[in-house]
């Protein structure tokens, strides 16, 4: 059996722009709202969260003798945002590829500067779910990022349901756990499959979703799943920061 450590770093008191400046927990400033493709970003927040997420998984490696490379990070809204950050951009030159990435209902922050290392590309898989109805995070945010990510080498599998703005689709969470599992446990696995939408009706450089997510042959038990959980704003002002501090499955 696999044995999964899972941790769930709650998000840090900051302001929100579009909340009036009010405190609340999130990754980063918020600027406009919803969310779509041309969102202001907020270049020294995610800078912030990704160094926090860097620091952990260093401890993590010290501490419990998990390597990077067994790590997947993930995240909901705009700890899909970090998570996306911290696994493709601008890593540091030695620094150990993940194991894997999941964005649920997330978008991929500073598109501009987007610069993914060969390494991460190639060792990196990406799992992105999004709803469909989403007016949050709109779609076509998992539409562009998908294409980008595609163009930069990233093998991606993309998965759209028919929900807004919300990480509790039991159908999603099956395609997530499936993921996890290929790219931690890597074996032959019964039941169906994770469905596989074509994103790229959007108008911007880059492929469709398609292929399998890369897997690894290393059998070890001692596994990750960093998940940088739902900040989940509802709203002009609610969010919701209910976050476990660690679970683990056998």
């Amino acid at each position: 059996e696999l044995d999964i450590t899972y941790v769930f770093p709650p998000a840090n008191m900051v302001g929100i722009t579009v909340n009036g400046g009010e405190k609340m927990p999130g990754w980063f400033d918020v600027f406009d709202w919803p969310i779509g493709v041309d969102a202001k970003d907020d270049p020294k927040g995610l800078a912030m969260s990704v160094k926090r997420v860097e620091k952990i998984v260093t401890q993590l490696r010290e501490e419990e003798g998990i390597d990077p490379s067994r790590v997947v990070l993930g995240g909901f809204s705009q700890g899909g945002a970090v998570a996306l950050t911290a696994s493709y951009n601008r890593r540091k030159r030695d620094a150990v590829p993940f194991a894997g990435c999941v964005c649920m209902s997330g978008w991929l922050p500073m598109k501009d500067y987007l610069d993914v290392s060969e390494e991460s590309a190639a060792s990196t898989p990406l799992f992105w779910a999004h709803g469909q109805y989403d007016d949050k995070i709109p779609h076509e945010q998992q539409m562009f990022g998908v294409n980008k990510l595609e163009a930069a080498g990233v093998d991606v599998t993309a998965c759209s349901y028919p929900v807004g703005h919300e990480s509790s689709n039991y159908e999603e969470i099956d395609d997530m756990a499936g993921f996890l599992e290929s790219v931690l446990c890597p074996r032959p696995r019964t039941g169906r499959k994770p469905r596989r939408v074509r994103v790229d009706e959007y108008d911007d450089e880059g492929g469709s979703a398609g292929g399998g997510p890369a897997t690894d042959d290393d059998d070890e038990t001692n596994a990750l799943l960093y998940y940088l959980c739902a900040i989940g704003i509802e709203g002009s002002i609610s969010v919701d920061d209910s976050v476990p501090s660690a679970a683990a499955a056998p």
